[in-house]
């Protein structure tokens, strides 16, 4: 057969096979789902329709976040990706995320994304941009509040992290590296977790996807309210593992209220030097889990109510307190002022005292003060696996 003939001949039947294709799948043809399975997809969908509710009410209070750092020719900033992995980052702008909190141009984000310094750098969901002004940090929660000079902000209310409970659907906001408007879903996977980043922290853990450019973005519940700010990964690759950490919601309002109203955030002052309880044990006295006493303040609160030195702490405020990051925990989050209730062990005896607290030093926290230039991680921030440690 002649080589052109035999082209006609494929074409002519690629043709009609096309024409049958066409004709032979009319509208609405095909099988449908049986109505019982029909049910079950419907549920489904009220989800979604949930999802996408809640995912349009908290997106426009929604911002991203860059920071150019004070330029430094041939400067090579070193990211944290993994474990005993550094990979040199060329980028000269920070990620991360926040989202608006006042009508008054009020942003609240994580401080490890401003830190570095330099001109910070807004953009709405609505496409418009803004410098923003550093309000104040505080680097023991990883907070920090800036302010725009923008109208028609659209606030987001926070909520009542502790009502929250694991299990609960959240979904995370935020810029994952630097893709605007991203949206995730998850649940709450635990409370209280620590993971040796911040003196205070009690973070819940979610299996949302949270990554580098999320960091101070918010956690949302079904309700649209804030009741995590996104704040670290674990990560073996750099990237989402399906474990991040977001700090509460009702430990951040007032940090923020704090910071926008002027001052530090106050905290608590107990007065006292502690040792780990295995110190105690080798004595020959057994504490139940607790730290020990080594030395009170002279007329501190802890000496007024009666603490000495060779007590066991073992709770406050009625929360076991195993180790000095928890006891320190509990102590720093009660307000100046107020009677916190201290149980100790002393010669094998559970004795309660109360103590009026002091007002901490604060230098631990900075509201309006300039921010010196340093390295830092884009965002989020990246735990070493090993260090984790479920509580």
């Amino acid at each position: 057969m002649h080589p052109w003939l035999s082209r006609s001949i494929v074409a002519c039947v690629l043709a009609s096979s096309s024409a049958v294709w066409a004709d032979g799948l009319p509208s609405g043809s095909g099988q449908t789902l049986p109505p019982d399975v029909q049910e079950a997809v419907s549920h489904a969908k009220n989800l979604s329709r949930a999802f996408r509710a809640v995912a349009k009410h908290a997106a426009p209070s929604v911002v991203s976040i860059e920071v150019v750092p004070p330029s430094r020719p041939g400067a090579i900033r070193m990211t944290p990706m993994g474990p005993m992995q550094m990979l040199p980052m060329q980028v000269p702008q920070g990620m991360g995320t926040g989202f608006v909190v006042s009508d008054n141009g009020h942003v609240v984000t994580n401080n490890h994304v401003v830190r570095m310094g330099g001109r910070i750098r807004v953009k709405l969901h609505d496409g418009r941009e803004a410098d923003a002004a550093l309000v104040g940090t505080d680097a023991e929660t990883d907070l920090a509040v800036l302010k725009v000079d923008l109208p028609d902000l659209v606030p987001i209310a926070f909520g009542d992290s502790d009502a929250a409970e694991v299990g609960d659907w959240v979904i995370a906001l935020g810029a994952p590296f630097g893709l605007r408007d991203s949206v995730t879903a998850g649940i709450i996977s635990a409370k209280g977790r620590e993971v040796g980043l911040s003196p205070l922290e009690s973070y819940l853990q979610t299996d949302a996807t949270i990554n580098p450019g999320n960091s101070g973005g918010p956690l949302v519940d079904m309700d649209g309210r804030v009741v995590g700010i996104n704040t670290a990964i674990e990560s073996r690759s750099g990237g989402s593992d399906g474990i991040g950490f977001a700090i509460p919601a009702t430990m951040a309002r007032d940090v923020v209220d704090s910071i926008i109203a002027g001052s530090a955030p106050a905290r608590g002052f107990l007065g006292v030097q502690m040792q780990p309880v295995a110190v105690r044990r080798a004595s020959g006295t057994v504490a139940d889990g607790g730290v020990m006493v080594a030395s009170v303040v002279e007329d501190g609160p802890a000496a007024r109510a009666g603490i000495e030195p060779g007590d066991v702490i073992v709770r406050v405020n009625g929360t076991p307190t195993p180790d000095m990051r928890r006891v320190m925990r509990q102590i720093r989050l009660c307000k100046p002022g107020t009677e916190c209730v201290v149980e100790v062990m002393r010669d094998g005896e559970s004795i309660e005292v109360k103590a009026m607290l002091d007002d901490a030093p604060r230098s631990v926290a900075a509201a309006g003060a300039p921010v010196a230039p340093q390295a830092a991680p884009v965002a989020p921030r990246i735990i070493v696996p090993d260090r984790l440690r479920s509580q």
